[in-house]
């Protein structure tokens, strides 16, 4: 059976599975689940209907709002905030004045129902902060085995892959889309609306208005492309013919001034087909909100260039 404090405030209607203990002062609300083993410690207050997994740990001053799922396995270190329509799979560690589920940074949002969906295998570190969407029915996503370092933020909307660092005081805008792999260097921040592909590495104190194709480096404010991300390559498997390719066509699309249409071109020609290439020609005719980053010219001047020589191109 539950091992319940004498001077716990337990709904009769809640639902407290085999062995769990509920600490002194802990409020559990009507029609909570809370899983089989799990430890909740002293003044965390749980609000009606949320549904806690087994082996959850909660450490003390946490709150939990009605309408969250929490999966099994899942640590919250004390002083954690987990509101809203948040849904989080198993064995997420969260650490204090974590901020999960509020309400998106958006004027226009109304309260109505949209959702905070989050992986399995996560650790949120102090300080970070991630919001519901800000449309009806839409959601936040972040995947799984993500490391999010303390005061980082994840703006409402955004998508954020598998396997991806944020450091400290990195910041995502709103409807940012961020690929497995991904690192960002702390104190950078992602306009809204910018794609960043798989394996990029942007670093500290960077800044970014532009899609960023995968397997690129940046730098600096709205820099040219460096380089490729040769280290994460060689880490994650990639092989040699593959690292050659996206050496090569690195050099025809960043650094050959080519147009766009005719990069794009030339790397179909001259480059093997291999998966990494033909993502990263995805990524680029996929283009949406946001110019491309470019590796010739400072920012927008880079991409404006870049047009201006389609425009000419065509003409002739």
């Amino acid at each position: 059976m539950a091992n319940i404090h004498k001077f716990a405030d337990v709904d009769p209607t809640a639902m407290i599975g085999e062995g769990a203990e509920i600490g002194a002062y802990c409020k559990i609300g009507a029609n909570t689940k809370i899983g089989v083993g799990c430890v909740i410690k002293g003044q965390c207050n749980i609000s009606a209907g949320a549904i806690i997994g087994s082996d959850v740990e909660m450490w003390e001053f946490c709150k939990v709002g009605p309408n969250v799922k929490i999966g099994n396995g899942c640590k919250l270190k004390g002083q954690c905030n987990v509101v809203g329509y948040t849904e989080m799979g198993e064995n997420n560690i969260i650490y204090p004045f974590v901020s999960l589920g509020t309400d998106p940074h958006d004027l226009s949002f109304k309260g109505w129902k949209s959702y905070l969906k989050i992986g399995s295998g996560n650790t949120f570190r102090e300080g970070f902060t991630s919001n519901v969407g800000a449309d009806e029915g839409s959601s936040t996503f972040i995947g799984n085995d993500c490391f999010f370092m303390a005061n980082s933020h994840i703006g409402h909307n955004c998508h954020v892959g598998n396997n991806v660092i944020m450091a400290n005081g990195s910041l995502l805008a709103g409807h940012t889309t961020l690929g497995d792999r991904c690192f960002i260097g702390g104190n950078s921040t992602v306009h809204q609306f910018v794609r960043i592909g798989r394996f990029v590495m942007i670093g500290g104190s960077s800044a970014t208005s532009l899609d960023v194709p995968p397997f690129m480096m940046v730098a600096g404010r709205n820099q040219p492309i460096r380089s490729i991300n040769l280290v994460g390559l060689k880490r994650n498997g990639f092989s040699r013919q593959e690292v050659s390719a996206v050496r090569k066509l690195f050099v025809i699309f960043f650094r050959s001034e080519l147009s766009i249409p005719n990069a794009l071109e030339k790397i179909k020609e001259e480059v093997e087909m291999l998966p990494p290439v033909k993502e990263f020609i995805d990524f680029v005719e996929a283009r949406n909100k946001r110019p491309i980053a470019t590796g010739t010219e400072h920012g927008i001047k880079g991409w404006e260039k870049r047009m201006h020589s389609i425009a000419q191109t065509s003409e002739k």
